[in-house]
């Protein structure tokens, strides 16, 4: 996977104050406010790691598929430094990833009885299984980019 790198002029609280600005903290209540509108969801899990996440209009994020951002939050000589990998939920891929095995298991069982029906239609599931498991859109990548660009380069935030 491959690893982003941003460089902001930005100071690391400048940069965090930017993040609180355009981002929602992923809280429960947040969550129950923003269910109905398409925004950015995000944290930060200590002072210098974070997530972010674009949220579509009436998804349940504890279900969602979609990309995430983790990223690690850098001081750099002129500002700031933001690395970071795209993935998914630890949830998503655990079902993605059951579901898989499972379909993997009718496949050997329906080879084994020569139910050739059973076989196609696992065959398909497990790729489907895998194509979502192994997919990252671009899109998705494009749309948390726009967004950590947003927040790095605000200049209302520079002193």
């Amino acid at each position: 996977m491959e690893t982003v790198k941003i460089l902001s002029h930005l100071t690391p609280e400048e940069w965090k104050r930017s993040f609180w600005e355009k981002v929602v903290e992923d809280t429960d209540e947040n969550m129950r406010a923003y269910q109905q509108t398409a925004c950015y969801w995000g944290h930060f899990k200590d002072n210098r790691d974070f997530v972010l996440c674009h949220h579509k209009e009436f998804e349940i994020k504890s279900m969602s598929l979609g990309l995430y951002f983790n990223g690690r939050l850098e001081t750099e000589e002129r500002g700031s430094c933001i690395t970071g990998k795209f993935g998914k939920k630890r949830s998503a891929n655990l079902f993605l990833a059951m579901g898989a095995v499972l379909s993997l298991a009718v496949f050997f069982s329906a080879a084994l009885r020569t139910d050739f029906e059973m076989l196609l239609v696992s065959a398909l599931l497990f790729s489907i299984l895998m194509l979502c498991y192994l997919s990252k859109p671009k899109k998705g990548q494009k749309k948390l980019l726009e967004q950590l660009e947003k927040i790095s380069f605000d200049e209302k935030f520079h002193a």
